[in-house]
């Protein structure tokens, strides 16, 4: 993707098509097998992740000051999903992406300067947030990971649990505590690594999961990313853009399941009739399709209030939400619909499953839904 392409495109948009036609294309080096292959090994997609760097992918959402396309959310949510429609895994293509934006949004001229680029260009990696805590959970009234002073210096103690890609990337971002509340430190692996100590934890997805500690480690106040005791407000800005990405992941899922069912209940014959003629499997297929279909609906409705500037909040947990439910009713049908056979590696279907149930956790959004949306009081 070379050319800068407009926003707010329609999802019918010619402009859309071209690029989920350019992205299959690309995806028949990846295919399913290539990242049944992947999750099988539980290694890095390397191969996969050059060859979004080599298109230009990874500079849909930077500006045109850092080399980027600022093609916007639209654009990005398609790549997504069509990687994933395709068989494949978008989480490392969402990751770079998504999680530089905050470095985008807060960080300081010279950390832009130093990394956005090369983020765009697939120099960098910028996969992962260090957030969740053992204890805590989602919940970061609980933070026990520290920052304090020390000179013009900060001093940084943590532990943190299901950091995806932290093996595989050069910069992380690190939630800590102040005395004046969370923040956000931007932490280089290639200058900080050997304090970083990382734990592998086998994970039912390919997310290369590890657990994160950090003890005594100095680092200048450069490496301080936005306003002290700001940090969630760092975080959660670009909370809206990242549910509506976890929901092209989901609908890309869904698709894939889809896609691959139908064309098992059009061709696999018992009792000498096609098994999509009967209502066992035509029904669950017929309603995970009806599901799929308005989580879309709800993503793009999500988009639009995105990109004209308003708070994408609410919409975009709905979409989050439908998408990765109906992911997962579409995974169950496809069960269904496949028997004994999903359970094999071949057909991929079992490995989204696994994939599908990685987006399901969805209490915290309904709480969030329920506040926002519906004006009701906080849940206890």
């Amino acid at each position: 993707m070379t050319t800068t392409v407009p926003q707010s495109l329609s999802r019918h948009s010619p402009e859309l098509a071209l690029i989920r036609e350019q992205i299959r294309r690309l995806m028949a080096r990846f295919d399913a097998s290539y990242f049944r292959k992947i999750d099988e090994d539980r290694v890095f997609p390397d191969e996969f992740f050059r060859a979004m760097a080599e298109q230009g992918y990874f500079r849909t959402l930077l500006p045109d000051e850092f080399e980027g396309t600022d093609a916007g959310p639209a654009v990005a949510s398609v790549l997504i999903e069509e990687v994933n429609r395709c068989g494949g895994d978008a989480s490392s293509l969402n990751a770079q992406m998504t999680i530089c934006q905050a470095l985008l949004h807060n960080g300081t001229e010279t950390q832009k300067a130093t990394y956005l680029s090369a983020i765009g260009s697939g120099e960098v990696r910028c996969l992962c947030v260090a957030a969740t805590e053992p204890d805590g959970g989602a919940d970061m009234r609980a933070l026990k990971s520290t920052a304090r002073r020390a000179g013009d210096d900060w001093v940084l103690n943590a532990q943190k649990v299901f950091i995806s890609f932290a093996e595989h990337t050069r910069l992380l971002l690190l939630l800590a505590n102040t005395d004046d509340g969370p923040t956000v430190f931007l932490l280089d692996k290639s200058e900080h690594g050997a304090s970083i100590e990382l734990q592998p934890v086998q994970m039912v997805a390919n997310r290369l999961t590890t657990m994160l500690f950090i003890d005594e480690l100095r680092v200048p106040d450069s490496a301080r990313l936005g306003q002290v005791g700001q940090g969630l407000r760092v975080l959660m800005k670009s909370f809206a853009r990242r549910r509506i990405f976890a929901a092209a992941e989901s609908i890309g899922n869904a698709r894939f399941l889809l896609d691959i069912s139908l064309t098992h209940a059009k061709t696999r014959v018992t009792f000498d009739r096609v098994i999509g003629s009967n209502q066992g499997v035509q029904y669950p297929l017929a309603q995970a399709y009806a599901r799929v279909e308005a989580a879309d609906l709800m993503r793009w409705d999500a988009i639009s209030e995105l990109e004209a500037g308003r708070d994408a909040g609410t919409r975009s947990a709905m979409a989050k939400l439908l998408a990765s439910e109906a992911s997962w009713e579409t995974a169950r049908a496809a069960m269904t619909t496949f028997g004994g056979w999903a359970l094999s590696s071949e057909m991929h279907v079992e490995r989204k499953v696994r994939e599908s149930m990685v987006f399901v956790f969805n209490n915290m959004l309904w709480s969030y839904l329920a506040e926002e949306g519906l004006d009701l009081p906080k849940a206890f």
